[in-house]
């Protein structure tokens, strides 16, 4: 079992206080005979369409140095939305982090590029308030 990143608990809270069920800690993936563990998967109802929303979860910190953990985390995030892609193909697949990494780093004009070439949706949540605060998709 992977170490829960720091922030694992804040962002489990701040999901599940927007309207996600938890429905899996980690959201275990099996693709090509590997076994892949995003953090989290959540899901909830969508009134409107009558349907459900489902998301696997990659959560991130970012406390050490960032270029090394950007780029491994770019990686492992394309590993899993190949995995879960094949697997539950209407699940996307979301990186999480605090607005104290988001402020810090996700403005930047590389990362920024970077995020937008790739299309990979992250969620920022207020860590001590436990809240979502910004949602890029």
């Amino acid at each position: 079992m992977p170490k829960k990143d720091i922030i694992h608990v804040p962002i489990r809270s701040a999901l599940e206080k927007d309207g996600w069920q938890i429905t899996a800690d980690p959201y275990k993936v099996i693709w090509e005979g590997k076994t892949y563990l995003p953090d989290l998967g959540a899901e909830r109802v969508i009134a409107a369409s009558r349907g459900t929303e489902k998301i696997a979860v990659e959560i991130k910190s970012f406390l050490g140095d960032f270029n090394i953990e950007f780029y491994e985390a770019l990686g492992q995030f394309d590993s899993y939305r190949f995995a879960v892609a094949d697997f539950e193909p209407q699940r996307m697949v979301v990186l999480a982090t605090s607005l104290v990494a988001w402020d810090e780093y996700f403005e930047m004009p590389y990362v920024v590029r970077i995020l937008e070439l790739k299309n990979i949706p992250v969620l920022v949540v207020d860590t001590a308030a436990e809240i979502i605060v910004k949602w890029k998709k």
